[in-house]
């Protein structure tokens, strides 16, 4: 078992088309997770994960502030804390921080078989 704060990952900034945005890998395989990867996302205001998409789906809960999603099959969505979002594998999608205070996101992801 892993009992830890999340700010005890050191972030990373993310980098590849982002702006304003820090990831911390708080579970990972090598804690033993054999199916699935945490992450915590940081967004600054103002800031942007890339427009992208890959084969995996992301399971996500928003943890503090308030942002918009954006996906290729539906456009933007308000979300804030509180809510969860799914996104398919293959749907381009981004999250963007259009507030004036941090944006907090937590994403579930599948390990590589």
């Amino acid at each position: 078992m892993k009992v830890a704060h999340y700010t005890k990952t050191p972030a990373e900034t993310v980098e590849h088309g982002a702006t304003g945005v820090t990831i911390r890998e708080v579970i990972t395989p090598a804690d033993g997770a054999p199916r699935f990867s945490m992450r915590v996302f940081e967004v600054a205001p103002g800031g942007s994960t890339p427009r992208h998409g890959h084969a995996w789906e992301h399971e996500v809960y928003v943890a503090a502030g308030r942002g918009v999603v954006w996906s290729a099959e539906s456009a933007d969505h308000p979300i804030s804390e509180g809510d969860t979002i799914f996104v398919p594998g293959g749907e381009e999608h981004q999250f963007r921080n259009d507030s004036d205070e941090l944006f907090r996101f937590v994403c579930l992801i599948p390990n590589p078989s």
